[in-house]
């Protein structure tokens, strides 16, 4: 705004997507002339109005109810003139994904004075090549070992396909030192100069040629980018991982703009001190990457998935598939169980323990997979594996009928997973569906897995308390107007427990964990209720409860939707990376200091069996005297 007063002028402000109008009102406070600011969401709208007017800046701010592209300028018009400042936060993890290279462009052609200051500047897309089995295990589906003899193969059009051109968005600053290994250094791929609409173009490409720094196969490409506030450069918002960051590990926490991690159609290897080449591409609204050993690749359109796997299946549950820990206790309990009169009924979402029953001679294994285009994969893997016995009903287990198996079946099986499944206990879904299929299954059949348990531990997170924590105040604002927006529509809209994959978000155990329920997967109950309390014995701030299941198969094989190390009082935990566990969190009013053994947490649990639904209750108390 300085800038624009020593060239004389007055200061006009546009603020694009204004959200609670923070940054209109500070461009009002500092004495712009005139300031518009659109919001294209009318309920947004019309609290940032109320906002603004709570901070007495009603008369100085013009709100537009519009997207900035359907904005007039002109006498009468929504703007009476266009703008010399334009300030704007329309970034994604993916920086363009939010509509920002059509949102600047149209604003530097309609919206702006020829020589107006855009604020941010602009932008830098950094790529990271690494070697990273543990990352790449979320795209590529790996053949399984049943025995020492016996293995799930992988049909070649899976292994071959590019997957989606969806991002990996990833909290990176939790990967563990042993999860990669840098092969480049951070290279710049794409510049944004957003006063500039040469670089706003809506498709590019960047070649990179760049040096292995290490040995090894390039699985993954990681990506970040940094603002550069002025022009000048020198206030800058980077969001790099920490070993990237000026900040180092006292890098600003965010969970808005995080990394993103992409997968090369073909991986390479390479040795240290060779020379490869990094193909960055883009459209108006997504990134994707290829790399080369020899010579620059063309550019390609964005990957598309053509084997199914992909489209079907998420990330976390293609890292589930690829997880030893869960594979060898599926292979164990199965060489157990199945014999040649094994008759095998599967149920759940892109499961591979079929094909392991299947190949340790079951004499028959029926797949119930309704989906169609899974149902089509599920055909592929028995024509790889050349699998007789092998049946897939393309129906919803509840229309199904003794008809459509040969004979009943005496194993029942699930992980359990399905698609639908947000919360670990969604997966019980075999189980809430077992009255309606009772009538398929051999009397004393087995059932896999047998028990189900549910279990708790309350907890401080660094940050994640954070994502619904009211602002209240913002560089001396009011915005507790807003904050009862989203508030409210919190209460209407998120469940009390939401899904988070609690290994990007580190927390502190305050209790030890605590056992909530056991349900016994063989047996149709109606209900199970249970409540309890567990006391605090490390002292802290306790903003959320930490909820998981285990599945047992027998006493040598469970399977953990939570901890995979033993939990330490005042230790942070470590989680599964192949699920996401529940998080309760402590509304901001009722949370307290909680002191070593004085203070509990009391909890009640319901899980019906009819509806499916599992409901907590938590409350922190003092230790009564």
């Amino acid at each position: 705004m300085d800038n624009i007063r020593n060239r004389g002028e007055r200061v006009k402000v546009l603020d694009i997507g204004t959200g609670s109008g923070l940054l209109a009102m500070m461009a009002a406070n500092y004495g712009a002339y005139s300031v518009h600011a659109c919001e294209a969401f009318a309920p947004v709208a019309q609290r940032a109005r109320q906002v603004i007017k709570d901070n007495g800046f009603g008369d100085k701010i013009c709100l537009i109810p519009k997207r900035s592209t359907d904005i007039e300028v002109g006498p009468g018009k929504d703007m009476p003139w266009k703008a010399n400042i334009l300030v704007t936060e329309v970034f994604d993890t993916e920086l363009i994904g939010e509509g920002a290279i059509e949102t600047f462009t149209h604003a530097l052609r309609e919206l702006l004075e020829p020589d107006a200051i855009v604020v941010p500047h602009a932008a830098t897309i950094y790529a990271q090549a690494v070697h990273s089995p543990f990352l790449r295990s979320f795209h590529t589906v790996s053949a399984v070992p049943v025995t020492g003899e016996q293995t799930v193969l992988v049909p070649k059009g899976v292994q071959d396909c590019a997957g989606v051109p969806a991002v990996h968005d990833l909290q990176l600053s939790q990967l563990e030192e042993s999860d990669f290994i840098p092969l480049t250094p951070p290279l710049p791929v794409f510049r944004f100069n957003f006063t500039d609409p040469l670089t706003l173009a809506p498709k590019a490409h960047t070649v990179v040629e760049t040096t292995a720094a290490e040995s090894g196969t390039c699985h993954a490409i990681l990506m970040w980018w940094k603002l550069d506030m002025d022009p000048g450069a020198k206030i800058e918002l980077s969001c790099a991982p920490y070993w990237a960051h000026s900040s180092g590990k006292s890098a600003p926490w965010r969970d808005h703009w995080m990394q993103g991690v992409y997968y090369p159609p073909k991986t390479i290897q390479v040795e240290t001190g060779q020379q490869f080449q990094l193909l960055a591409c883009r459209d108006q609204y997504s990134l994707w990457f290829s790399v080369s050993h020899w010579k620059a690749p063309e550019p390609a359109e964005s990957p598309l998935c053509n084997c199914g796997l992909h489209m079907s299946l998420s990330r976390t549950r293609i890292g589930m598939l690829n997880d030893d820990t869960r594979n060898r206790a599926y292979a164990s309990v199965l060489q157990k169980v199945v014999t040649k009169e094994s008759v095998c009924l599967c149920l759940g979402t892109g499961s591979l323990i079929p094909f392991m029953a299947a190949k340790l001679g079951a004499k028959k294994v029926y797949v119930i997979e309704g989906d169609t285009i899974l149902h089509a994969l599920v055909t592929e893997y028995m024509t790889c594996n050349q699998l007789q016995g092998v049946t897939v009903l393309e129906k919803e287990p509840l229309h199904l009928t003794e008809d459509d198996l040969d004979e009943r079946a005496n194993l029942l099986l699930s992980e359990p997973f399905f698609s639908t499944s947000l919360l670990p206990w969604h997966n019980l879904q075999f189980w809430f569906l077992r009255p309606e299929i009772e009538h398929l299954l051999a009397p004393g059949a087995i059932t896999l897995p047998g028990t189900a348990v549910f279990y708790g531990l309350a907890v401080e997170f660094d940050h994640l308390w954070k994502i619904r924590a009211p602002v209240r105040e913002a560089e001396g604002f009011d915005l507790s107007a807003f904050d009862e927006l989203i508030q409210n529509a919190q209460a209407m809209s998120d469940e009390m427990v939401e899904p988070q994959p609690l290994w990007e978000y580190p927390c502190t155990a305050m209790t030890r964990p605590f056992h909530m329920a056991t349900v016994n997967l063989a047996s149709n109950l109606k209900s199970v209720a249970a409540s309890g309390h567990a006391c605090f014995e490390s002292a802290g701030n306790c903003n959320g409860v930490a909820l998981w299941m285990d599945f047992v198969f027998d006493e040598d094989n469970t399977v953990t939707t939570g901890p995979t190390e033993k939990v330490v009082l005042g230790k942070k935990v470590t989680w599964d990376r192949f699920s996401r566990q529940g998080v309760y969190l402590f509304d901001k009013r009722s949370l307290q200091h909680c002191k070593d053994n004085g203070t509990i947490l009391k909890w009640m649990f319901e899980l019906d069996q009819q509806s499916g639904s599992v409901q907590y209750t938590f409350k922190i108390e003092p230790v009564a005297t």
